[in-house]
């Protein structure tokens, strides 16, 4: 990636705005030089997909700002770290942010602002565009949805299918009659309000004709690169161009990185929105044509908010820029109200970055932070918006220490810090506490133990053994709706991966002082961990979760981990029924009730 990214050195400013009391997130990518007046305001994605995106648009912004253009990325009212409740949230707000982020951009110097929108924000681009007085320069589109009908109906699909896996058996078409009465709906961590969701239902993209002349770049998704557009988004196309719109589409061979269970990237899409940007704006290319619009010498300023255009609510929580091993992190401190000696600094692992699936990690900070309980959230290298090169969860310890010495800069009088993580980043807590000093306490959700047998076995022991007992398994069966031989065959793969069978690596004993921590399980290296950290530590678990059955399994597992765990210093809570992120609110409350009263009691 860095080939294509590293052609100007990057500034990475996030701050806060206030439009109309409304607090706003924004990240802001500058070249260091030769800076040009064009620049590109991104439109996000929807809800979760927005986080997904997080590092691809990073990713891109990169990409554009190593052109010379100036990147505005923001976070939508009631997502990311913006102000506000999703439920909050509606589409008009986000118009009227987004026209006023313009603004915004035209006072800062902006004299051809290109439009950038992904998926539902790509709709969100061109209604703003049309409400504009002066046209946008250009129009890129990732990957546009057709109708917000269909975005909200593969919404609501998430509730449904949570529900099916719960023994409900809701369907969309019960949850829009829901909405229609006027009940908020809770879908994956969000709560949609019936406004944003009959607002959606009116989006459509082929009556969002972009004014005459105007350029649109559309870059579309495939498996294969000779994949052809859907049909729909086809006559679209043929429709805008009809009508006098200019307009590219390029079919990208790539996964869908908005979607997908880890990080993805797409390194032939950065490439080919760089070149149809720079088509779009005559950019030079490395000839050093003249580019039109701009000095490539004469550097354009930008001048980031003064305290007093931000809200007051947000007058100690403010995001941070940080350097570990030559990378730029950045982070968001909720120092509260009153000085503390304890504080919790956040530490994000899987596909998230540091707002947390459904936002989880931001809230769980704010309310804290209410009852003086400092926080610190951040990116490590290479996840959402710092730089750098992605290295996994077991590869952080220079980014948790980093962190952690930025933490108490932030916050003087801070002794004693507990780290908290979700899955492998709680892992990755407990494998850096113990060389730590500072490090009193961990707070472990969900912890990362996965091995091939260990799965096989919680797969066994938790979906295999469920579907014997389940009812609608046997009318499935007796219906002949079930493949026998196929699942028969699963079954028996699962018996022969639990058993560690065909594995040419014998789990090692942790008693041999030969050997080293990289030849461990991850099981085994997290009880040694926990063994030799001496601070107290509280274990959240939930009770409909592979993971966490996989570390119950683990534990029951080696008597070793039993003594560890049941001593003293160790609180653990079951929280029943919740899923891995604790998706809703009455579990999200339940953990951060459970975190706030143990640090209380210290």
């Amino acid at each position: 990636m860095k080939s294509i990214l590293m052609k100007n050195t990057i500034n990475t400013e996030p701050f806060f705005l206030n439009h109309q009391n409304r607090k706003l997130f924004v990240t802001l990518y500058t070249p260091s030089n030769h800076a040009l007046d064009h620049w590109v305001l991104h439109f996000p994605a929807f809800a979760e997909e927005m986080n997904k995106s997080r590092k691809m648009v990073s990713a891109q912004a990169r990409s554009f700002a190593g052109m010379g253009m100036t990147v505005v990325v923001p976070d939508l009212y009631g997502t990311g770290e913006s102000g506000g409740d999703f439920s909050e949230a509606d589409w008009s707000v986000w118009c009227a942010d987004m026209l006023y982020l313009v603004d915004w951009m035209r006072a800062q110097g902006a004299i051809k602002i290109h439009f950038w929108g992904l998926r539902l924000g790509a709709l969100l681009a061109l209604d703003v565009a049309r409400r504009l007085n002066n046209p946008v320069s250009s129009l890129l589109l990732w990957q546009p949805v057709c109708t917000g009908a269909r975005m909200l109906t593969q919404f609501l699909r998430l509730r449904t299918v949570a529900g099916f896996m719960d023994g409900q058996q809701e369907k969309v078409s019960d949850l829009r009659t829901q909405l229609g009465q006027g009940t908020s709906l809770e879908i994956a961590g969000y709560r949609l309000s019936p406004k944003l969701a009959n607002e959606l239902d009116e989006l459509n993209l082929s009556l969002m004709l972009p004014a005459a002349g105007t350029k649109i770049n559309w870059l579309e998704l495939t498996k294969t690169s000779d994949t052809p557009l859907p049909i729909d988004k086809q006559r679209i196309v043929e429709s805008w161009q009809h009508h006098g719109v200019e307009i590219t589409v390029e079919l990208v061979a790539g996964e869908p990185f908005w979607m997908t269970p880890e990080i993805t990237l797409v390194p032939d899409l950065i490439l080919r929105s760089e070149e149809g940007v720079r088509a779009a704006i005559s950019c030079p290319r490395d000839d050093g044509a003249v580019m039109d619009g701009g000095d490539l010498n004469e550097p354009v300023s930008c001048q980031t908010p003064t305290p007093e255009e931000v809200s007051e609510n947000v007058a100690t929580e403010r995001p941070l820029n940080f350097a570990c091993q030559g990378e730029r992190l950045i982070g968001v401190i909720h120092p509260g109200r009153q000085p503390a000696q304890c504080g919790v600094l956040l530490v994000v692992g899987g596909p998230q970055y540091r707002v947390g699936s459904h936002r989880q990690f931001v809230l769980l900070a704010r309310d804290l932070a209410e009852s003086d309980i400092p926080v610190f959230r951040f990116d490590y290298r290479g996840m959402g918006d710092s730089s750098g090169d992605l290295i996994g969860f077991e590869g952080i310890t220079d980014d948790i220490a980093t962190a952690m010495d930025c933490f108490q800069h932030e916050c003087p009088g801070l002794t004693e810090v507990v780290i908290l993580g979700l899955c492998d980043a709680a892992t990755a807590a407990a494998l850096y506490a113990a060389d730590d000093e500072r490090v009193q306490g961990l707070v472990l959700l969900n912890p990362w133990v996965r091995s091939d047998a260990g799965e096989a076995r919680t797969y066994i022991r938790h979906y295999y053994l469920n579907r014997l007992f389940s009812k609608g398994f046997w009318r499935k069966l007796r219906a002949g709706r079930v493949d026998y031989w196929s699942a028969l065959n699963s079954f028996f793969e699962l018996v022969v991966r639990a058993t560690g069978r065909g594995s040419s690596h014998a789990v090692p004993s942790t008693a041999d002082p030969r050997i080293s921590q990289s030849d461990l399980s991850l099981a085994l290296r997290l009880e040694r961990a926990l063994e030799t950290f001496t601070g107290k530590v509280l274990l959240v678990l939930s009770g409909n979760d592979f993971t966490a059955a996989e570390f119950r399994q683990a534990v029951d597992a080696s008597s070793a981990f039993q003594s560890i765990v049941a001593q003293g210093r160790f609180r653990i809570k079951q929280i029943d029924e919740a899923d891995h992120t604790f998706s809703r609110t009455v579990w999200r409350d339940a953990v951060t009730a459970e975190i706030r009263d143990w640090l209380k009691s210290w």
